[in-house]
């Protein structure tokens, strides 16, 4: 004699068979009652997970909107997702924590270019600026200098004094006002604390004085 589960049935029946079939289903109880509880536990796992997660995209959707309107950028737009060929949950948790984790930095990411400013971010501000500054003396003193070359009275062996306001005073503030309107433009960082500055001393010392210690070196080569 057997139970249905293929096992057999102690010889004498009565009691020792009741006694063996009670223990035999305790067992499967207590088997039962275990896989049931293994069950609710990763379902209470599962749920905690996706509540923690559904409030992590709900902030990075808030953070990614607000980074958007800092940037000056379209707004995103988060819509609905729609259902994944992915059956396993545990494995649609962890991608989808993966995916977050990768927003997360690309989000990051664009704070941190975001404190650079677009023109040569890898400088520091103060030699980002000179160069600037530089950059436009450099072309003012040409502009100077071309203006004297084309003068009339250079032809003649005089100085055209009439330039000389526009070469140590016009050019040298227009090339100021050129240097600081491009570091203004894209010489500073989109967001606050990106460390923005004009470096204006530095930018009046480079065309105020430069300028004209140029000017003076090219009359003096060109009179010697």
């Amino acid at each position: 004699m057997s139970d249905p589960s293929g096992t057999p049935l102690p010889r004498d029946g009565g009691w020792a068979a009741y006694t063996d079939h009670s223990r035999r289903l305790s067992a499967l109880l207590k088997d039962e009652r275990a896989r049931a509880e293994r069950r609710a536990a990763a379902s209470r796992d599962g749920l905690t997970a996706v509540d923690r997660l559904t409030h992590r995209v709900a902030a990075q959707r808030q953070h990614l909107h607000q980074l958007a309107v800092t940037l000056r950028l379209p707004e995103p737009q988060v819509g609905g997702i729609a259902p994944g060929p992915i059956s396993d949950p545990a494995e649609a948790l962890r991608r989808a924590a993966t995916a977050a984790d990768a927003a997360d930095a690309a989000a990051e990411n664009a704070h941190r270019r975001a404190a650079q400013p677009p023109l040569l971010p890898g400088l520091t501000p103060l030699a980002r600026n000179s160069l600037v500054y530089a950059t436009a003396a450099i072309l003012g003193s040409f502009a100077s200098l071309l203006m004297f070359v084309i003068s009339p009275d250079t032809n003649f062996g005089h100085i055209p004094w009439q330039l000389v306001p526009w070469s140590l005073c016009g050019l040298p503030a227009l090339a100021f006002f050129a240097g600081y309107l491009t570091i203004s433009l894209v010489g500073q960082p989109r967001i606050a604390g990106g460390g923005g500055t004009r470096s204006a001393r530095a930018g009046g010392v480079i065309c105020f004085v430069g300028m004209p210690i140029l000017w003076f070196i090219f009359i003096a080569a060109t009179r010697g």
